[in-house]
């Protein structure tokens, strides 16, 4: 049996079967327009990389998808959080932050601040804190400690205080979970 290609056959025949197909871009267009705010609705970020890649591939050339995000789920506070919280400042609806520490290398984020007391700033803790004082028309906030994250060390100190600055300017704000319990994977499973 024989093989017949698609350029053998008469194209009036072609024009009759391809009539009835739907036009590619018009379905893909309608996709688009229906999934695109769907695909964005929730974000969970669970490292600074992800977060990147969010921002360079989509984000950033296409500022308007973040008009569609209403809740983030960040999996730690990183700077460029702060961006995406800037960019989808006005739509968030719930914000769900874990708290970490970032084991700083030589050099690494690290700025003396200017009271001259020699304290070590956290760079990507205050982008993030400056993004959340964008953010307007938050009804609910959920703020994570894992167990090897204490209340004594600066970076959540600091980002707890910035938290409480901002919820001053939520007035919308309805709930707010503190340290709901987050468990660690033991090794014992």
């Amino acid at each position: 049996m024989s093989t017949i290609e698609l350029a053998a056959f008469p194209e009036e025949l072609l024009e009759g079967i391809f009539k009835y197909c739907v036009v590619a871009p018009l379905s893909a267009q309608q996709f688009r327009r229906i999934c695109t705010p769907l695909f964005y609705h929730i974000l969970h970020l669970s490292s600074p990389n992800q977060l990147h890649r969010l921002l360079s591939s989509s984000l950033r050339p296409n500022p308007h998808y973040a008009s569609h995000i209403r809740r983030i789920v960040f999996g730690g506070v990183w700077a460029e959080g702060g961006e995406l919280l800037r960019m989808a400042g006005g739509s968030v609806r719930l914000l769900d932050v874990m708290l970490d520490t970032t084991q700083f290398g030589p050099g690494l984020g690290l700025g003396v601040s200017g009271s001259g007391h020699g304290q070590v700033r956290d760079l990507d803790a205050e982008e993030f804190c400056e993004g959340l004082r964008e953010v307007r028309g938050l009804t609910h906030l959920v703020v994570r400690k894992p167990g090897h994250v204490y209340l004594t060390q600066a970076k959540p100190r600091y980002v707890l205080a910035e938290v409480a600055r901002a919820v001053e300017g939520w007035d919308e704000l309805v709930r707010i979970f503190s340290f709901p319990f987050v468990r660690r994977r033991s090794a014992q499973c």
